[in-house]
């Protein structure tokens, strides 16, 4: 995996197929889904419509064939052309996208739609999936309170850090998509937290920022 630094966003690539358009965008942009991923893409130079979600941080995954706005926390898709976003600013966002199958999707993943099952919901079989954890909270700066202990469903995703409790929601999505039929090799981490790496992104711990980083998959 590399990314490709443009003007407005960074373009994920050399992972997914090539007709596969992925990425976020950097901190230029506030990130308002109406307008600023018409910004992000412009370098596309063709047309292309737009789904995005009001997030409530549940476990409601759309399979979609048309543009517009929808209640939940994931969209998938098989229509060409059809850019698909979820905005954070610490939660998870998750690419899949299966060439096979041609399917692309975006979920938006905090904690309280992990714990919902989320992960549970994707509409698809992931036999033929790639999947990438993008930009968001990283066990590094993912403190959490002592109620996560008595969490079924994250026991394995737990740490202890100097008498602190921390999520790893990386571990949490590998181990559950692994289960979904996800092949290990398929699963790729871009490893950047969105606390620590300021230059590439929001975080609502780091600043109690109202910005957001959109992520993006297309198919062209």
């Amino acid at each position: 995996m590399k990314l490709i630094e443009k003007d407005y966003c960074y373009i994920i690539d050399d992972f997914f197929d090539y007709e596969i358009i992925a990425g976020f965008t950097k901190p230029v942009l506030a990130g308002n889904p109406a307008q600023d991923i018409y910004a992000a893409l412009k370098s596309l130079n063709s047309d292309f419509a737009v789904s995005y979600l009001k997030q409530v941080h549940s476990s409601t995954i759309h399979y979609i064939s048309s543009e517009g706005v929808y209640v939940g926390d994931g969209l998938f898709s098989s229509r060409n052309k059809l850019a698909l976003i979820v905005k954070t600013a610490d939660c998870m966002p998750l690419f899949f996208a299966s060439a096979q199958q041609g399917t692309v999707g975006m979920v938006h993943m905090g904690w309280r739609s992990a714990w919902a099952g989320i992960l549970g919901n994707i509409p698809k079989e992931l036999a033929s999936f790639k999947v990438i954890a993008g930009v968001g909270l990283r066990p590094c700066c993912y403190k959490v309170g002592e109620e996560f202990l008595n969490y079924r469903q994250f026991s394995s995703a737990i740490e202890r850090k100097n008498n602190e409790v921390y999520f790893n929601p990386i571990r949490f999505t590998r181990e559950t998509l692994l289960m979904r039929g996800l092949k290990e090799e398929n699963f790729l981490d871009t490893g950047i937290c969105s606390v620590c790496s300021k230059e590439k992104c929001f975080s609502f711990r780091r600043d109690a920022t109202t910005s957001r980083t959109l992520s993006f998959i297309l198919k062209k």
